[in-house]
């Protein structure tokens, strides 16, 4: 229960202002608890903002880099591309003979001669079983199930919802309703899509001629260097390159694919500036200045200050939070070290370092071992040894205490990965609770700290006010005595 309060009555002193300012004085050590917890969020959210970064850069480079695909394009020149077009990541060429026939997908129509409205219903229970031909030119089998309460309209939607590979129509006007198979490619142990289940659903409603609901797909055929070559579809790989056959042809068309330098270019100089952009801010965050006499305001100190003063203070407060932080430092040097270095098992005398393809660290120390292009030679080596180039950068290995296979890409995303998972130890993620990293747990000893000294104050400032509260009383008491006896000594004369 809070002591009833006195405030100077009876010594003529301002205790409200005398108490403010001694508890002004005991609250120090409260305040510098609150600047620690400040300083804690902040390291905490820059270390986030850190690994977002990294985050970024590791998707950078699995999409450009990680997969040879990805990095080492091709151009492919067709002598008739409106006939058949080509891509591929390779280079070579490929002779096409003829294309005798393209793959095209089956379709069946069946002529109900009621012709029923789309709204109108079937009129009785079925379940259905389909065998559908899929893209792979396998058969799949689809169970439908019809209620006598559906309609042709319903019919019709359960079908196309099967993900079975088969598309139905129905046409009111014509009274047709047509069944297509998604895929093309013939069956060659029968029809693309076949009623299985005995039910003779279709025939019965829609006027099917059979359970072979659809049997005329077809495959592409074509010869390619004198052998005939038989697949289910129009767009398929072959020796290396993806075909798009768009029609027959009896004269040759002939493919020709060389690698893509200009995009590989782009792509290093691509990598290079995100690079240099991350080992800039790595650099900065490690080498901010540190104002020591900017601590993390009070919102006490905010309540004096303006806007425009507050940002400009906890810009100079926030300034060097990760100044030689070692986890950072570490980190920045694995990245680097990740970048330099053979990458084993690529043969002798061939491009499979950095260094040989162009790329160096800038020889300006200030830069923080940002990296350099020479891109002539960068382009030379593409142009020379395409294979080598990729494999410097894409290649899929492990390192042992021999040697080491990896790629470019996997040594630099390994890095960023360990990294990332040190930053997650020390400041956790946006889902983490403050007892799973390190910054969380000093958060919680502080402001268990906190918790703990306001309690004190607490305490303190009463503790004060019945000091006071005391001194007050017994001022009162006295002047009160001295009252009286001035009264008996003035009624005695």
């Amino acid at each position: 229960m809070t002591p009833m309060r006195i405030g100077g009555l009876a010594s003529g002193m301002d205790i409200d202002q005398i108490v403010g300012d001694l508890m002004k004085a005991e609250r120090i050590p409260l305040d510098k608890l609150f600047q620690n917890k400040k300083r804690f969020e902040w390291q905490r959210d820059a270390f986030r903002e850190i690994n977002t970064k990294l985050n970024t850069f590791d998707r950078f480079v699995f999409d450009n880099f990680s997969l040879s695909s990805n990095f080492r394009k091709s151009t492919v020149t067709s002598t008739n591309e409106d006939l058949i077009s080509a891509t591929t990541s390779g280079s070579g060429a490929l002779t096409v003979n003829s294309v005798d026939q393209l793959a095209s997908s089956s379709y069946g129509v069946g002529t109900n001669p009621l012709k029923p409205a789309a709204s109108s219903t079937i009129g009785v229970d079925a379940t259905v079983s389909l065998s559908v031909i899929q893209t792979d030119g396998s058969m799949k089998d689809v169970s439908l199930s019809f209620l006598s309460t559906d309609k042709v309209s319903d019919v019709v939607t359960k079908i196309n919802n099967s993900n079975g590979g088969v598309t139905a129509f129905y046409d009111e006007i014509s009274g047709q309703f047509s069944l297509s198979a998604k895929a093309s490619g013939n069956n060659t142990n029968g029809a693309e899509i076949i009623e299985t289940g005995g039910t003779n659903f279709f025939q019965t409603q829609f006027g099917f001629s059979s359970n072979d609901l659809a049997a005329n797909g077809t495959n592409a055929i074509l010869t390619v260097n004198g052998a005939t070559i038989e697949r289910t579809s129009n767009s398929f790989s072959l020796a290396g390159f993806n075909l798009n056959l768009k029609g027959t042809t009896t004269t040759t068309v002939t493919l020709s694919a060389a690698t893509d330098v200009e995009n590989m270019v782009d792509k290093v100089k691509g990598f290079v500036e995100k690079y240099n952009e991350l080992i800039s801010g790595l650099n900065s965050q490690l080498k901010e200045k540190k104002y020591r006499d900017f601590p993390p305001l009070s919102d006490e100190q905010r309540k004096d200050m303006s806007e425009k003063e507050q940002e400009l203070w906890d810009e100079k407060s926030k300034s060097g939070i990760l100044k030689n932080d070692a986890i950072l430092r570490n980190g920045l040097s694995e990245i680097r070290n990740s970048l330099y270095g053979r990458v084993d098992g690529l043969g002798d005398n061939i491009v499979d370092t950095f260094a040989e393809m162009g790329i160096t660290t800038s020889s300006n120390f200030t830069d923080g071992g940002q990296l350099v292009i020479d891109e002539s030679k960068l382009r030379k080596a593409i142009i020379e040894n395409p294979d080598n180039v990729t494999k410097t950068f894409s290649n899929s290995g492990e390192k042992t205490a021999i040697d080491d296979t990896r790629g470019i890409a996997q040594r630099l995303r390994d890095s960023l990965k360990d990294l990332t998972k040190n930053i997650e130890k020390k400041a956790g993620k946006s889902t983490s609770t403050d007892q799973q990293y390190s910054i969380g747990k000093n958060l919680i000893t502080t402001e268990d700290s906190i918790r703990t000294f306001t309690n004190r104050l607490q305490d303190i400032e009463s503790r004060y006010w019945r000091q006071f509260t005391a001194m007050e009383k017994a001022i009162s008491q006295a002047n009160q005595q001295s009252a009286f006896l001035m009264g008996q000594f003035g009624g005695g004369m």
